[in-house]
């Protein structure tokens, strides 16, 4: 074998977390098109959602076209219920919507993983464009969804595992006319606290599935591994960018007495989240598991890689 033979350069850079955030910020500021993706999923998803609307509405319509007109003057939610129940058109509405739902998480995960690739290049390289997010986008949509289903699996089946051994006090509280709060207020922290973890555990599952080009179940696997190997780093930028997000909210809170100011600086706070907070954070995560997996080219090899093309 050659000993001169060409070898992958790759660096497992063990940055602090204050150097991940300024190195990081400083990508984000320089590729502002990183928000793109978080735009494009927005506009997606409220136009599938529309869609979904008038096209579920279309065949209770014209198969019960006194749907809308009685709908409108009823009071109580049974009679609307059984109003629904004798459209024709119900099953073929739900099947509609079933599908919406579809699109709008397939949208959403195309974007994410497009979002994921873009911040993936922009941390090696210090440039990115759309076209990484196309590319990333398909080629990694289909196994996030997978994953996420897995998660949501997993997610739903240890809340059913929490609740069982409350199920009997749960229900007895619930047919109280005075329920102790006990049993509600345990079963309430316990599910808090599972939900919390559950996401700082599963947190770098979508960066591992994109930065490594993994599958669902290696990826989920993967990620769970790198969180038993950085449990301080995940937790601490879980803990930044909760507090950057909760930051933005509070920064609302003066404005909370006027309904039309509450409405303005809300719409300017969710406008901030995708244009700020999202493209940052999935840059701080992409550069936390690229470094702290072995990730990152080195400097000279990305020198090379650039002196090899000119």
């Amino acid at each position: 074998m050659d000993d001169k033979a060409p070898r992958s350069k790759v660096i497992s850079m063990n940055e602090d977390i204050g150097t991940l955030i300024r190195r990081g910020f400083e990508t984000w500021r320089g590729n502002l098109n990183l928000a793109v993706p978080f735009v494009l999923m927005i506009v997606a998803i409220m136009v599938l959602g529309v869609a979904m609307v008038f096209a579920a509405m279309y065949p209770l319509t014209t198969t019960s076209p006194e749907l809308l007109s009685t709908a409108g003057d009823l009071e109580d939610p049974e009679e609307l219920v059984n109003l629904l129940q004798g459209a024709s058109g119900l099953g073929l509405a739900a099947a509609i919507i079933l599908i919406g739902i579809l699109a709008m998480v397939l949208a959403g995960t195309f974007f994410t993983a497009g979002a994921i690739g873009m911040a993936k290049e922009a941390t090696v390289s210090g440039k990115t464009g759309l076209r990484e997010m196309w590319a990333s986008g398909r080629r990694h949509f289909i196994s996030l969804f997978l994953a996420e289903v897995v998660m949501m699996v997993v997610i739903l089946a240890g809340v059913l595992l929490l609740t069982l051994p409350f199920l009997s006090g749960l229900t007895g509280a619930l047919e109280a006319s005075e329920p102790e709060l006990g049993t509600l207020v345990l079963w309430g922290v316990l599910l808090i606290a599972f939900s919390l973890f559950v996401s700082i555990l599963l947190a770098m599952v979508p960066y591992a599935l994109v930065v490594e080009g993994l599958g669902p179940v290696a990826a989920i696997k993967v990620g769970v591994g790198f969180f038993r190997s950085n449990k301080m780093e995940v937790f601490l930028m879980w803990v930044v960018v909760m507090a950057v997000s909760v930051a933005i909210q509070f920064l609302a809170a003066p404005f909370s007495g006027s309904e039309a100011a509450s409405a303005v600086v809300s719409s300017l706070s969710g406008i901030v989240s995708i244009l700020i907070i999202s493209p940052l954070s999935t840059v701080w995560w992409t550069r936390l598991y690229m470094t702290r997996s072995g990730k990152m080219p080195e400097v000279g090899a990305l020198q090379d890689e650039g002196v090899k093309y000119l």
